[in-house]
Parts: C-alpha cells; sequence; structure tokens
C-alpha cells in the first residue's frame, strides 16, 4: 500500500504479452488503486486484463491470488470470476524486472462483461443476489489453503486500530471522536471474541467497483472481480465489508442491509456470536474506509482526488449507522437467520 505502481507504457504491454503470453492485441491503460492495469483488444475483437502488480507484493501473494482464481473456478464454476490466461510456460503469473531492481508479477485474466455496481440502479433482489454470491464465494474458497493467507494486510480488518493515528487526523471534534469511538467498540466487543468467530480465506472487497450486474438485468451479478484483499480472517468481516458498500445507497434506509443478509443466509448462518459483533465490525470498516485512502493521499497526492472521491459518502454513511441503535440492527440481523432456519 506503500509502494508507487509505476504503470507501463502500452507498447511496452503489447510486446510483454506477445512475448510471455503469445497473445496480439492492442493495449489500453485502466486505473488502479495499486496496480498497473491495462486492457488488451486481440485481434478477433475478444479483451483480456493485464495486471502489471505492485512491485511492493511478494511473489507469495501473487501465487496465493493466482491460485484462489484456480480453485475458484474449479470449486465453484458458477461463480463468475475471472479466468486465468495461463503463460507461454504454463504458469498462471510470470516475473519481470521492477523499477528499482527488483521484480514485479504479470497475470492475464479474461475481461468479465458487465457494468460496476456503483453505476448500476439498486434493488431488493439484487442486494438479495450480491448477499447469495458472497455466500458462495465463501463456500467456495472455504477449503482453500496457502502459506500466504494469514500476511499482514492494512485492509484486514483485525489490524483496524493500526488506524488510529490516521483518525487523529482525521475531521475535528465530533467526527474524530466518532471515529475514535467505532475503534473503541472493536476493539472491546470484536478482538476479544476473535477466537470465537470462524475463520477462512476470504474476499474481503465485496465493494461497489468490484462487483457487476448485468446491464439488460442489473438485479443479477454477472462478475466479481479483483482478489487482491483477500486474507484469512474471521468470516463475518467479509459480510461487514460487503454490507458497508450495500449502504452507500442514500436513496435506501439502513435496513437496505438486511436485503444482502437475506440473499447470504439462504445459503450459510451466522453464529450468534458473529451477529453479535457485526454491527461492531460495519462501523469499523466503515472508519478504514475514510482513514486508508486518506492516509494513501498523502502518500501520492497525485491520485488524492480519485482516492478520496468517496470520502464525503462514507462519513454520511457512518454518521447513518451510528444513529441506528447497535441492539436493534443486532435483532434485525439475528431475525433474518432465525427465519430462514425455520
Amino acid at each position: 500500500m506503500q509502494t508507487a505502481s509505476p504503470v507501463l507504457p502500452d507498447s511496452e504491454i503489447e510486446d510483454l504479452v506477445r512475448t510471455h503470453f503469445g497473445l496480439e492485441g492492442t493495449a489500453e491503460w485502466l486505473w488502479g488503486e495499486k496496480d498497473s492495469n491495462h486492457r488488451l483488444t486481440l485481434g478477433d475483437k475478444r479483451t483480456v486484463l493485464v495486471k502489471v502488480l505492485n512491485p511492493g507484493e511478494p511473489p507469495s501473494t501473487t501465487d496465493m491470488h493466482s491460485r484462489a482464481l484456480l480453485h475458484v473456478a474449479r470449486a465453484d464454476p458458477g461463480i463468475p470470476v475471472q479466468r486465468i490466461v495461463p503463460a507461454s510456460n504454463g504458469a498462471p503469473d510470470i516475473r519481470i524486472p521492477g523499477p528499482e531492481g527488483n521484480t514485479r508479477a504479470v497475470r492475464v485474466v479474461t475481461f468479465l462483461p458487465g457494468q460496476a455496481l456503483s453505476g448500476a440502479t439498486h434493488s431488493v433482489a439484487q442486494r438479495y443476489n450480491i448477499g447469495l454470491m458472497m455466500a458462495r464465494m465463501q463456500q467456495a474458497l472455504a477449503s482453500f489453503e496457502h502459506a500466504s493467507a494469514s500476511h499482514k494486510l492494512t485492509w484486514d480488518m483485525t489490524y483496524s486500530l493500526d488506524l488510529r493515528g490516521v483518525c487523529n487526523c482525521l475531521g475535528e471534534g465530533e467526527e474524530r471522536a466518532a471515529l475514535t469511538q467505532c475503534l473503541d467498540l472493536f476493539q472491546d466487543e470484536v478482538l476479544p471474541r476473535l477466537t470465537q468467530l470462524p475463520s477462512q480465506v476470504i474476499h474481503n472487497d465485496f465493494n461497489s467497483e468490484n462487483i457487476l450486474v448485468d446491464p439488460a438485468d442489473t438485479d443479477r451479478v454477472s462478475g466479481i472481480i479483483d482478489f487482491g484483499d483477500m486474507v484469512r480472517a474471521p468470516r463475518v468481516f467479509d459480510v461487514a465489508v460487503g454490507a458497508s458498500y450495500i449502504l452507500d445507497d442514500e436513496s435506501e434506509p439502513v435496513e437496505s442491509v438486511f436485503d444482502f443478509l437475506k440473499g447470504y443466509a439462504s445459503l450459510a448462518r451466522l453464529t450468534r456470536p458473529e451477529i453479535e459483533v457485526l454491527y461492531p465490525c460495519l462501523l469499523a470498516r466503515l472508519v478504514m474506509r475514510l482513514a486508508i485512502p486518506s492516509w494513501r493521499a498523502t502518500l501520492f497526492p497525485n491520485q488524492a482526488e480519485r482516492l478520496l472521491r468517496k470520502h464525503d459518502l462514507v462519513r454520511r454513511t457512518l454518521a447513518r449507522v451510528r444513529a441506528y441503535r447497535q441492539q436493534a440492527f443486532t435483532e434485525q440481523s439475528a431475525a433474518v437467520f432465525q427465519r430462514v432456519s425455520q
């Protein structure tokens, strides 16, 4: 997260994939938070995505992401994830020289159809289907193991308290106090119960840019992309992540999150301890969505506008959730899973 990812010229991308993947096409740069991404249009008009990964990403982490994509495709072929296009030597990714004598990985994947959830109209059925897709993804990843699955990750909620220093520089007065109170709640109610929370490798980034929907039927999820934040962590963290983005729709009340939970509950169950920590986890993720982009904007001021484009929206979402009583949120969440089990 602290390492810049130099953008390779399109011509260099074209030469690279021709040499290592046997693909001929025209490259076009796409913005990415951590990586240098390029769409490659092949001669037959098919498109693939070329990801030149951040030089700061360890090779073992890259390997985990590649193998997770392969694993999900085998475990549940119906989940619409990108398929890996292997290199000419059969490997799922390759390594090339980096900018400072290091190396960086290159992965080529299929380009999924659809539009980002952030730009689509929203509905009860759509939120239900996103929850269902998360449950399917968790079930597919439940059997996935990798030596790097427990690597320390900035976006892992387990380490959200590390952001206290950043939060002390955000906002003023009551707003700053609210961020601190959210982290205090996470420290008091979640961290002591970590051993009670079922853990596995999770996607950890069901956000409105990583979920694609069918433009002709926006209730249907047509793609789940970006495994770059995956980690072994309590699965309820995954649910809280998804819920935080569902709530970005300000035209809908906080109760809209229960449509998402109903979809999830149609296939999977949260235990009582998980349900009881869902609310503080949701608040913690919203705090992370404010703190981490703000921190990165100081590191990369040329990307500040892009990184902070949703800052005010997340602030309002956090205020809406905090105004909703924790006990009421927990009881309604429990009712969702109770109704499904009857």
